[in-house]
C-alpha cells in the first residue's frame, strides 16, 4: 500500500467514525463536566438531571475561589450546529476532524521542508 492510499484510507476511517459518533454515543455522558456538577451538588453522581440554579452557583463559587473569569463563545457549542439535531452534531464533528487533520498535514509539510 503506498503512502497516498494509506492517508486516504485513514481520512475515510476518521470521517466515518466522526459521522457515526453522535448516533452511537451515550446521550448522557459522564465526563468532567458531569463530575464537576456532581461534586458541587448540581446533580446526582449517577443521575442525569442538572439543577440549573445549583450549576450556576457552582460555577460562581469556582470563579470566586480561582479568580478565573475567562470564557469564550464556542463556534460549535456542545459539539452541534443548532437546529440540525444529531446531523448537526455529526457535521460539527466532521468539520472539527477535517480542520485538525488539515492543520496536522500543514504542520507536517512545513516541518518536513529541507533547509
Amino acid at each position: 500500500m503506498n503512502t497516498r492510499t494509506f492517508l486516504f484510507a485513514g481520512l475515510a476511517v476518521a470521517l466515518v467514525i466522526a459521522a457515526a459518533a453522535p448516533f452511537i454515543a451515550s446521550s448522557n455522558p459522564d465526563g468532567l463536566e458531569s463530575a464537576f456538577f456532581g461534586i458541587f451538588g448540581a446533580k446526582e453522581i449517577q443521575g442525569s438531571e442538572i439543577s440549573e440554579e445549583h450549576a450556576e452557583a457552582a460555577e460562581e463559587e469556582v470563579t470566586a475561589i480561582t479568580g478565573n473569569e475567562f470564557s469564550f463563545d464556542s463556534p460549535f457549542p456542545d459539539y452541534t450546529i443548532e437546529g440540525l439535531a444529531k446531523y448537526g452534531e455529526a457535521a460539527a464533528i466532521i468539520i472539527g476532524t477535517v480542520l485538525v487533520l488539515a492543520i496536522a498535514f500543514g504542520l507536517s509539510r512545513i516541518m518536513a521542508r529541507p533547509e
